[in-house]
């Protein structure tokens, strides 16, 4: 097993490649994609924390995609707003849509294929889930559970999708340069070497069945992809649902099967879960005692059969996916911090001092003089117990930074901008 720093800074590489086709917004989603009845909306419910989805056992019981907000767990955060103690906290949170089962032949029509199909392209990136419990009360969309024949199925229908789109990419090209170079219908079209060496390599992917996401790509080429409407360009992370049995003991004789499958399709973070461990523990919610004494249980339950370490004290996995789901999107945070609210506010990673600024409000953008800033580090170091910057600054910690200022994770931030800026002209 490789170092779990070494395996994180991967899980980043990974992210930061994929996020390059992504839109450049703070305001990213995740969607749930899978068969039907694999777990997507119990576990759409178990990240909102409340049951915003209609959970029910049959196909297409999710019609129209839902939307829920998931607060994003940080410590940082948390300590802020101890340390502050305002009346208003307001925390980072992570939009997700829970989106109707997909099935073999949803890229033709098949069941709600192409309304679903639409809305898989509407968000930014994909917890891919795939079922690998058995349960005769669940039914199974293809009458047995085999993970790897359900993840043949969504990443074909996927890539038949974006074949199909790349169908129409070559003639819209072609009718690109015709007007833009006012040449006549029977002028022969020379396309550009750009154009052509990311047609080629994109379609060679596409016939391999493996996401455009994981190609290698010239900036020039993903500059051309980013523009043809791509399912496949998203990231995506691998959820698997497990039995609770198999989860408490971290074994499952898929689970090898499906990371084998996962590397010789691009490769990509697979998170093994289970929906009925989460449900059972969330259940519980009202009862911080009796949540402990489910996880000691289930801890000890591993124990009993030899399984120790870490890797084996039961906890729930929510958290990861939620923070998983915001790393591979490349969100990040700042904060506001005061006596009035803590704050944290989203952005992309990369994004410079007057961007984050303008997430706040347009006119910090525009009228943007400078950002006070100290890690978080260096505040929970400096500033001695107090709800206050005067450690931070007596320490060299605080510090001015200006328009090219690149925002860290976990900057706390005080923006200094000029209030009629928006006004001149």
């Amino acid at each position: 097993m490789p170092p779990k720093k070494k395996k994180e800074e991967t899980e980043v590489l990974g992210a930061m490649r994929a996020a390059r086709f992504g839109r450049v917004k703070n305001d990213l989603s995740m969607g749930f994609v899978g068969l039907p009845n694999v777990g997507k909306s119990t576990l759409t419910n178990l990240l909102a924390g409340a049951a915003h989805a209609e959970a029910a056992n049959y196909p297409f019981c999710t019609i129209d995609p839902n939307v829920v907000r998931c607060i994003v767990p940080d410590q940082k955060f948390k300590y802020l707003a101890d340390c502050w103690k305002p009346p208003s906290v307001v925390p980072a949170a992570l939009k997700v849509t829970d989106i109707a089962g997909l099935i073999r032949g949803a890229s033709e029509g098949a069941g709600l294929g192409n309304a679903f199909l639409s809305h898989i392209a509407a968000v930014d990136g994909i917890f891919h889930l795939v079922r690998s419990f058995d349960d005769d009360d669940i039914v199974h969309v293809d009458d047995s559970v085999d993970p790897i024949r359900d993840l043949d199925t969504i990443q074909g229908e996927l890539c038949a999708k974006d074949r199909e789109t790349m169908s129409k990419t070559e003639e819209r090209e072609r009718e690109r340069i015709r007007k833009e170079k006012a040449m006549s219908r029977q002028a022969e079209i020379k396309f550009g070497d750009t154009f052509l060496s990311a047609f080629e390599k994109v379609n060679k992917l596409l016939e391999a069945n493996t996401p455009v996401q994981t190609g290698e790509f010239t900036n020039g080429e993903v500059e051309l992809i980013k523009d043809w409407g791509l399912i496949t360009t998203k990231p995506q992370i691998y959820v698997v649902n497990l039995s609770k049995k198999n989860f408490i003991r971290k074994a499952s004789k898929w689970l090898p099967k499906i990371k084998e499958w996962v590397d010789t399709h691009g490769g990509g973070q697979v998170i093994p879960m289970s929906c009925e461990f989460e449900q059972e523990y969330w259940d519980l919610k009202d009862d911080p005692a009796a949540q402990k004494a489910y996880l000691d249980e289930c801890t000890q339950e591993a124990k009993d059969q030899g399984l120790t370490g870490p890797a084996f004290v039961a906890k729930t996995i929510i958290p990861r996916l939620i923070r998983s789901g915001r790393q591979a999107l490349c969100l990040q945070s700042f904060y506001t911090a005061g006596p009035k609210e803590v704050r944290a506010w989203t952005i992309m990673k990369g994004t410079l001092a007057p961007q984050a600024a303008g997430v706040i409000h347009t006119d910090f953008e525009r009228g943007f003089i400078k950002a006070e800033v100290c890690g978080f580090d260096d505040f929970k170091k400096y500033h001695g117990g107090k709800a206050s910057m005067a450690g931070p600054k007596d320490a060299g910690k605080y510090k001015q930074e200006g328009k090219m200022y690149e925002m860290q994770d976990g900057d706390i931030v005080v923006f200094m901008h000029n209030t009629s800026g928006s006004k001149k002209k």
